[in-house]
């Protein structure tokens, strides 16, 4: 859950950063590029923390999809922007996608599932011998 968590405030840390970058480029250059700052580090901090145990693919499609789609909103609501239907359309698209990727486990996750399932077989290792050639030559060599 706390990865999940991490992941969701990565979204938001980056939808604040980019409403801070117009901000920035309009109204308030100052107090834009401060928040435009510390929100983007977050996201990438927090992003960092979620792909520890999300998969990258996945938690990347979620941390850009679901970005993309709130800072078009924020476009829409906080600087009166305008989307075409062609706009929208694309959007409700990658949505879908992102749908697809986060909820379908498909066949790896079968098999992820039956490996943990699985009794696990205990490991053997050897070591192998060191030995040294060329006495003083080079610090040692293993040999196998």
């Amino acid at each position: 859950m706390y990865y999940w968590f991490m992941l969701a405030l990565a979204v938001i840390a980056e939808v604040v950063s980019t409403v801070g970058m117009k901000y920035a480029s309009t109204s308030s250059p100052v107090f834009g590029y401060l928040v435009m700052g510390l929100m983007i580090s977050l996201s990438f901090y927090a992003f960092s923390r979620a792909v520890v145990h999300i998969p990258l693919a996945v938690s990347y499609a979620i941390w850009e999809g679901l970005g993309l789609f709130l800072i078009g909103v924020a476009g829409v609501v906080l600087f009166g922007e305008y989307l075409t239907l062609g706009e929208m359309f694309a959007i409700a698209l990658m949505l879908l996608g992102l749908l697809l990727v986060t909820f379908d486990k498909g066949q790896a996750g079968d098999e992820q599932e039956q490996l943990v399932a699985a009794p696990t077989a205990k490991l053997t290792t050897r070591t192998a011998p060191v030995t040294q050639r060329n006495s003083g030559a080079t610090l040692g060599e293993v040999t196998l």
